[in-house]
């Protein structure tokens, strides 16, 4: 009996082990970030228009220890249809013309890609830059969520590091719905949304074609 329990352990042990492996990167697994510079703060603003509702915040603070990245979501006048709605940090910055599309994909400076789904109890193996992945999609037309991350950097001039990237909220079929860019520093709160240059337009509600400029997937 208790050589049959040690078997079935090293049994589950391996096969837990196979499956992580499964989820990690060409580069291994996301290291956490512990040296955040203090006072660090990046935001980036979703504006409204005329085709496009959505508009919010996303501030990144750096954690007092430097252990991680606090983010701070707020979106509002989401679509009714189409959720549950995910955010994603991704690799480029979104282009003059606002095109989600020019963000590329995800941020994942470890190669992991997309093929297998993040799993949130092992978020060392998800793409860095797979934040609702780590920490959970979104649902409803107005939106508050706060987190820790622990692998997203503000580190300037390392992989993870995404102060000069861009943040893409995406439909439940990863069509892309609105984006913006990260900057350096606090946005003014009392600022007319409708002043910020970075969001993306889009058809609402959830289309069943690309739309003009955020149509692209993932």
């Amino acid at each position: 009996m208790y050589t049959h329990i040690l078997t079935t352990i090293t049994l589950l042990t391996a096969l837990h082990g196979a499956s992580s492996q499964m989820m990690t990167g060409k580069l291994g697994n996301a290291m956490a970030i512990t040296n955040n510079p203090p006072g660090a703060i990046y935001t980036a603003t979703i504006n409204s228009d005329s085709m496009n509702p959505v508009k919010g915040k996303v501030i990144a603070m750096s954690n007092p220890n430097g252990k991680g990245v606090m983010f701070n979501l707020t979106l509002m006048n989401l679509p009714m249809m189409g959720g549950p709605f995910s955010y994603h940090l991704h690799d480029q910055p979104v282009a003059s013309n606002g095109d989600c599309g020019s963000t590329l994909a995800h941020l994942d400076p470890y190669q992991r890609g997309q093929a297998t789904t993040c799993d949130m109890t092992v978020p060392e193996t998800c793409e860095v830059g797979d934040l609702s992945g780590k920490h959970g999609k979104v649902e409803g037309m107005e939106v508050m969520k706060s987190f820790v991350d622990q692998y997203a950097a503000l580190v300037p001039g390392i992989g993870a590091f995404f102060g000069n990237r861009s943040i893409v909220i995406h439909f439940a079929n990863s069509t892309r719905l609105a984006c913006a860019n990260f900057t350096t520093g606090m946005a003014d709160m009392g600022m007319s949304m409708s002043m910020m240059p970075t969001s993306t337009s889009m058809p609402m509600p959830m289309p069943t074609k690309p739309g003009r400029m955020c149509g692209k997937k993932d």
